[in-house]
């Protein structure tokens, strides 16, 4: 089963066979967790840093905290001890030529809640000035990302 991941979603889920997609991310910021010892994993398609959700508060979950926070309490509902979590990110780009540098912000808000949730980085493919799209493959743990403009590929 493929979940294609809108802005402001996320998945969690104890099945193996699930991948989790994010299309055109730009600024956006797409979040794959694992906890490869109980079989867990998680997508988020996160839209805006926290200082900037109030703008758009119908994505429940398009801010960092939001979403990732959200994200961790369903991993321990499912029995993970989030300790053995690994993280993989992707997106932020810097589409717009505007001072606010939200794809920045983003990556910076996902990895400081990160790191201060102990949670391991093993992966990202962040930055540049082109979108992305990402699958992630739950059954190994493989992060595919494509850059549609410059025909890149890239696997994690």
């Amino acid at each position: 089963m493929n979940y294609i991941l809108n802005i402001g979603d996320l998945v969690t889920g104890k099945t193996k066979d699930v991948t989790y997609s994010c299309l055109g991310l730009g600024t956006c910021v797409g979040v794959f967790l694992q906890d490869r010892s109980r079989g867990i994993s998680g997508g988020a398609h996160i839209m805006l840093p926290d200082d900037e959700s109030n703008v758009f508060s119908y994505f429940k979950y398009g801010s960092v905290s939001a979403a990732l926070g959200e994200m961790l309490q369903q991993f321990k509902v499912l029995g993970s001890n989030l300790n053995t979590l690994r993280a993989k990110v992707t997106g932020g780009a810097c589409m717009y030529t505007d001072s606010l540098s939200t794809g920045q912000r983003n990556v910076a808000a996902v990895t400081l809640y990160l790191k201060s949730n102990g949670i391991y980085i093993a992966a990202m493919d962040v930055g540049g000035a082109y979108n992305r799209a990402a699958r992630f493959e739950c059954s190994t743990g493989t992060l595919h990302v494509s850059i549609p403009q410059t025909n890149e590929h890239r696997t994690y």
